[in-house]
């Protein structure tokens, strides 16, 4: 079957792609962001950069499709994403239906007897508008999914892995029922084989109902922390959110989101799920070990992406979001001619601009036994991956492309930086390309984030001046002019 994933790239697309690949479907995956990078470039699945807010965008990646799995929200949008949530579904359907798909499979939410939170409110409509087409719509509706990436799970992972004791309101104590990602993929890749379900409702929960407050305590003795969380009646809601943005690097629109819908008891009648599609079901105890365990495994993508093991050192208590700074810039000169110049990292040009930063930077870590004062390259002609430049060990080497390096000082965190050459269009005679420095952060706790905002102006700075005299040195380069 040729299924299109929409969402293919968030927290349930990239568990569930590889699942149905495994099946033998026929995949093909989308996102709103060309540049976005996929996780699994060995799966081969075509891609499709779609604007769900243009019906046009939309078509030419629904030929020959059958089904189609509906995986997107807009939380991370910010506030009043609800009208452009119904957008989206009503463009699709559209298209839907004058490629003649066969069916419709969309994630929604588990919801309260009164939903009143934004997010709550753009799943319900979201599915009606869906379920109003002429296109048979399956609907699976979930709570809390133990994942990485899952935004609820990564906000109370940052909060019992670095706070003693949280304060919460005392809508803590509401309960859910959390599940675990392997259980919930189970249940979608087994639907699109289950054509029956079409027009019907199902709601996916985990084998117990807990409270948050009991869920957030659970997970911090999985993880070996100690966390009392309390409930504080009268605890105002805006306040608990402007925490979590102190506290925990998960996007503050998606805290925000999180954190408006605390205090609804949500339903759910899992009952006619488990009959359709039975299976064992994992505990909360089971479902964090499963994500510690994809958390242990070494992957080295060739571009930074969110949640990788190796830029967060491993360690499960590390933001699985990163902070970014970058800076980009237009220069008159080849890809061929910028990347001469990247080469030169860590050599007599050291970091192109205000050296004595990197030097301040290099000594302090020094001081506390890092490796910052050791200065060099392993291969002084070539980036070669798992070679030194100073202390940055290099991840990724795509030539004239792109440059991937892990920091590699001692911090509350794990870190790198990211070089990419984009060629751009113009003339032969006038080759002209972009290049974009980025340094990425994965934060250990306030500590981390303390750590990040403190350096975030004097990274912009660096970044600012050192993008600028690598654009002088590739236009040198372009004229033939020496660089060393």
């Amino acid at each position: 079957m040729k299924i299109l994933v929409i969402g293919a790239f968030g927290t349930i697309g990239r568990k569930l792609v590889p699942a149905l690949v495994e099946q033998g479907h026929q995949v093909c995956v989308s996102s709103r962001d060309a540049n976005r990078p996929w996780p699994w470039p060995e799966l081969n699945c075509s891609r499709y950069t779609l604007n769900l807010l243009d019906v046009e965008s939309i078509t030419p990646a629904l030929e020959q499709v059958e089904l189609i799995y509906y995986l997107m929200h807009g939380m991370s949008d910010g506030e009043h994403h609800n009208e452009r949530e119904i957008s989206a579904a009503r463009n699709l359907t559209q298209a839907a239906q004058q490629a003649d798909v066969k069916r419709i499979i969309y994630m929604g939410s588990l919801v309260s007897a009164n939903p009143k939170s934004e997010h709550m409110l753009a799943r319900i409509a979201t599915g009606k508008v869906l379920a109003s087409s002429q296109v048979p719509v399956t609907e699976l509706r979930a709570g809390i999914v133990v994942a990485p990436g899952s935004a609820a799970f990564e906000v109370m992972r940052d909060m019992v892995g670095h706070l003693p004791v949280i304060f919460t309101p005392a809508s803590i104590r509401t309960k859910v029922p959390p599940i675990a990602i392997a259980d919930l993929t189970y249940y979608l890749v087994r639907l699109a084989e289950l054509p029956e379900s079409a027009g019907k409702c199902y709601d996916a929960a985990g084998p117990e109902w807990i409270s948050y407050q009991r869920m957030m305590e659970r997970l911090a003795i999985s993880l070996k922390r100690r966390c009392k969380v309390i409930g504080v009646p009268g605890l105002p809601i805006w306040l608990a959110a402007a925490v979590l943005g102190i506290v925990t690097s998960v996007p503050r629109s998606l805290a925000r989101a999180l954190i408006a819908g605390l205090g609804e008891p949500l339903q759910a009648s899992p009952e006619s799920l488990q009959q359709l599609i039975p299976q064992q079901l994992m505990s909360l105890e089971q479902a964090v070990e499963a994500v510690l365990n994809d958390e242990s495994v070494e992957h080295y993508p060739e571009q930074w992406q969110d949640g990788v093991p190796t830029f967060r050192n491993f360690s499960p208590l590390h933001g699985f979001y990163a902070k970014c700074a970058s800076q980009s810039i237009e220069i008159a000169a080849s890809p061929a001619s910028v990347w001469q110049v990247i080469n030169l990292l860590g050599g007599k040009h050291r970091y192109f601009y205000l050296d004595s930063l990197w030097a301040m930077r290099e000594w302090m870590d020094w001081a506390i036994g890092g490796p910052g004062r050791n200065h060099g390259r392993t291969n002084p002609a070539t980036l070669t991956v798992g070679e030194m430049v100073d202390s940055w060990r290099i991840l990724s080497v795509k030539s004239q492309r792109r440059l991937v390096m892990k920091f590699g000082m001692k911090a509350p965190g794990g870190g790198g930086m990211q070089l990419t050459v984009t060629p751009l269009s113009g003339v032969e005679a006038q080759p002209r390309c972009r290049l974009n420095v980025e340094l990425l952060w994965h934060p250990a706790g306030f500590w981390g984030l303390a750590y990040w905002y403190f350096y975030a102006p004097w990274h912009q700075l660096l970044l600012n001046g050192m993008t600028a005299r690598m654009a002088e040195l590739a236009k040198q380069a372009e004229q033939g002019q020496p660089l060393d």
